[in-house]
């Protein structure tokens, strides 16, 4: 299976973190592209992935340079025909290239946190209506969009997974990725996400 991550982080060390937790939780080796690069989802396009990931960021989605800078990247989410899934700021993307309006939370949330399962899907086969994963973010999406399933929620944030009703574009607020031994439902969530497209 052929995975690419498109690597929204600043920081150098953010994204080789990024990319070896991934690496951990598929158990293979990703390929790497910068949101920035120019004809963004033409090179997605021709590199053929089974599975493109969108990284979280320390961005702000709510600020109007921002959202410009990464406008490429919310097209491609729009056009893309192969299956997207979006961690954290890559959910935000998503929710904002389907129109859902963000909101920020004052303050910056660092930690494990228990989401609950609104909604079956195979995308939390095995696992707990309530699980604990990793979040770490400032801002959300304040309504799931229209073209969207909600799939789970916290305390903290309304839309922590949702889903396309007819497309393989999946949203998760949390990082699923930084699952460690004691808290492995993020690992879990990923490799369902796998077992899913394989099945295809």
């Amino acid at each position: 299976m052929k995975i690419v991550v498109v690597n929204n982080y600043k920081e150098p060390s953010q994204t080789e973190k990024a990319v070896q937790n991934i690496e951990k939780c598929t158990g293979q080796s990703v390929e790497k592209i910068d949101c920035k690069e120019p004809e963004l989802y033409s090179k997605l396009v021709e590199s053929e992935p089974d599975l493109v990931i969108l990284t979280g960021s320390s961005a702000l989605l709510s600020k109007p340079r921002t959202r410009e800078l990464f406008q490429p990247e919310m097209d491609l989410v729009r056009k893309a025909k192969f299956p997207i899934l979006g961690i954290c700021y890559g959910h935000q993307i998503i929710g904002s290239a389907f129109g859902a309006p963000m909101r920020d939370l004052g303050q910056m949330l660092r930690r494990f946190e228990e989401v609950s399962i609104v909604r079956k899907h195979p995308l939390f086969d095995g696992l707990p209506s309530d699980i604990v994963v990793a979040e770490s973010h400032r801002q959300e999406l304040t309504k799931v969009p229209d073209e969207f399933q909600h799939l789970a929620q916290s305390k903290t944030s309304k839309v922590e997974a949702m889903v396309h009703r007819s497309r393989p574009i999946y949203g998760v607020q949390f990082h699923p990725e930084r699952s460690n031994d004691n808290h492995p439902h993020g690992k879990l969530i990923i490799q369902n996400l796998l077992k899913q497209i394989r099945g295809a």
